[in-house]
């Protein structure tokens, strides 16, 4: 039995996913250290229009992720 996978695009790099994979399921084979910040609490995925994404949400053929680390990890505000 075959797997179908689609192309979806993360950080601007081509990454084929199986259909009905999660995001984060895609992530933990791409780059584990990604999924790691976002599991934690100090990273954030979005999608191509800049929106945030759960990381359980199912991708879809032609998606585009931008997955960074965020530079502060709590809401303060500098005086």
């Amino acid at each position: 039995m075959t797997t179908k996978s689609t192309p979806i695009f993360i950080n601007g790099s081509t990454v084929m996913a199986g259909a009905g994979s999660s995001l984060g399921t895609v992530l933990a084979d791409h780059d584990p250290d990604l999924l790691k910040a976002l599991l934690d609490g100090s990273g954030q995925v979005t999608d191509a229009r800049g929106l945030p994404v759960d990381p359980d949400a199912p991708v879809y053929g032609g998606a585009i992720y931008r997955v960074f680390k965020r530079s502060r990890r709590d809401e303060s505000v500098d005086a």
